[in-house]
């Protein structure tokens, strides 16, 4: 599928307000979105008819210019892995060997990314384009140690993606979800999460479980919505030594979204503006908007 225009997406945090403010801009022509359809078991679904699919922009009607089924395109995967002291030992060693096995599955044109954050740093640590066979020394060189800054670094997923060469995008989620240490809150998170326009893939890795009488959401309920606001998917991993077993469960899921591409029209105010998917039968899973112009 050819997509005529880039869409950039630049999302800031504007310090010192009683509520944080994210504003983004984007100049396109078409707007790529990501969906997956599910069936009532939660599973994949695929050769779903065209006809099926619906799609409304802040409540409006809107034709739907391609939809094409991704497994036949190449792929630009940004792992991102928690290195904090809680990752230590089975945590990061299951971590570790999942991005492994997906090296051994990628196809000639594919690209990996690994970024890590911890001890109040986000590091680049493998770009896209960087020699594929360069990657497992780079996590064998990975040292779990101090602080998760978990929340804010959701900040940082358009700079991570923004080297990315291929149409077909997505960020894979690494982490156990305990975080002590990020300016931003849970609720503000949300709200970055939703204009990502790529979806983060999230596996908690032997995810803490909620405190009697804690206040506000669990560590999982709010990975839960980072990866339902970004139009990916959560998954629990209850033992750590079970990560290398998810791999095919991920490609297959990578390889059953459909791409779906609206044209915008360029004129009048550019904001934020909703987007709903649905597919008749079916659950559609996607990103809830974009900011630009109407269609």
């Amino acid at each position: 599928m050819t997509v005529r225009s880039v869409m950039l997406v630049l999302i800031c945090l504007v310090a010192g307000e009683a509520a944080a403010q994210y504003q983004g801009r984007v100049s396109v022509n078409a707007v790529v979105v990501p969906v997956t359809v599910r069936n009532n078991a939660g599973r994949t679904v695929t050769g779903v008819a065209r006809g099926r699919f619906h799609l409304r922009v802040d409540g409006f009607d809107v034709p739907i210019r391609d939809l094409d089924l991704e497994s036949d395109l190449p792929i630009s995967l940004g792992f991102i892995l928690d290195t904090s002291g809680s990752m230590m030992g089975r945590k990061m060693s299951g971590s570790q060997q999942l991005i492994t096995a997906f090296l051994l599955h990628r196809r000639q044109d594919d690209q990996l990314a690994l970024w890590t954050f911890g001890d109040d740093r986000v590091l680049e640590r493998f770009p896209f384009g960087m020699g594929w066979y360069l990657l497992p020394r780079v996590l064998e060189t990975l040292k779990p140690w101090s602080t998760t800054a978990l929340y804010d670094v959701v900040l940082r997923i358009p700079e991570m993606l923004e080297k990315a060469q291929h149409h077909r995008r997505a960020a894979i989620l690494l982490t156990d979800g305990v975080d002590n240490a990020s300016e931003i809150t849970a609720n503000e998170v949300t709200e970055v999460a939703q204009r990502l326009d790529t979806p983060v893939y999230v596996l908690g890795v032997e995810p803490p479980t909620a405190a009697e009488g804690a206040d506000g959401p669990s560590y999982e309920e709010v990975l839960t919505v980072i990866a339902d606001a970004s139009g990916g998917h959560y998954r629990r991993i209850p033992q750590a030594e079970q990560m290398p077993r998810v791999v095919d469960d991920m490609l297959h899921e990578l390889s059953s979204r459909y791409i779906l591409t609206f044209t915008t029209s360029g004129v009048g105010q550019r904001k934020w503006r909703s987007i709903e998917v649905t597919v008749d039968g079916y659950t559609a899973v996607t990103r809830s908007g974009y900011v630009g112009t109407l269609p």
